[in-house]
């Protein structure tokens, strides 16, 4: 017979495994707070006997947001935001929080950057590549661990005749090379429409890269978009 992970929970086996594990590790204690996080918004794992580990694919809905959302829902009136109507215009206003408060999350600027919500990755990515105004000798330059979705402008930036060029990644870590990532900044062009594309977290490993490539490549002389 099968042993829940409920039933293990309460085995006095168990208990005294988690008492030597927490003398040898005593740190261990420090992060108390990510089970009571999972007790509190996520206690179907246990309910339900389930380990979930594809928080890359997809993060999952906690209690709260369940209970926030339901509240806006029920109380709330919100019609087509193509209108002028209260309802309309209540919906128009959530959207526009929601776009706020993602440029501000990602501390971007609203003059330059715009918040869109696609169906897809692919659905938000694809627009870039067809309205980007590559030309003969301008560059693309991304990374090896972009989704699949950014290495798809590659077939919009090739045929316009841009440079497309990957940056490696070194192991184990699997974290972006430097030393060939400042080579392909500054090999680009001073008056070309070059891009750079790269996850600030890897959809393949996890590892979040640094942001700083985006300022950096702000402030070169050779024209970027990031």
């Amino acid at each position: 017979m099968a042993t829940s992970h409920k039933d293990s929970q309460a085995s006095p086996h168990l208990k005294s495994a988690l008492a030597e594990f927490l003398q040898a590790y005593p740190t261990f204690q420090t992060t108390s707070f990510i089970d009571e996080l999972r007790k509190r918004e996520f206690s179907r794992f246990d309910e339900q006997g389930h380990i979930y580990l594809d928080y890359t694919g997809g993060g999952l809905y906690a209690y709260s947001q369940i209970r926030e959302h339901t509240d806006m829902l029920r109380y709330g009136l919100f019609g087509n935001p193509h209108s002028t109507n209260p309802t309309s215009e209540a919906a128009t206003e959530l959207i526009e929080r929601a776009k706020s408060y993602i440029l501000d999350y990602s501390n971007s600027l609203p003059d330059e950057y715009v918040a869109i919500f696609p169906s897809t990755a692919t659905g938000e990515i694809k627009p870039v590549g067809e309205a980007y105004f590559f030309r003969p000798g301008d560059h693309y330059v991304l990374t090896f661990d972009n989704h699949n979705s950014v290495n798809g402008i590659r077939e919009f930036a090739g045929p316009k005749g841009a440079e497309v060029t990957y940056v490696p990644v070194i192991p184990p870590e699997l974290r972006i090379d430097e030393g060939w990532m400042h080579r392909y900044l500054d090999q680009a062009h001073f008056d070309g429409n070059n891009l750079l594309a790269y996850p600030a977290q890897s959809n393949f490993s996890g590892v979040r890269h640094s942001l700083d490539w985006i300022k950096e490549a702000g402030e070169l002389p050779a024209r970027w978009a990031r």
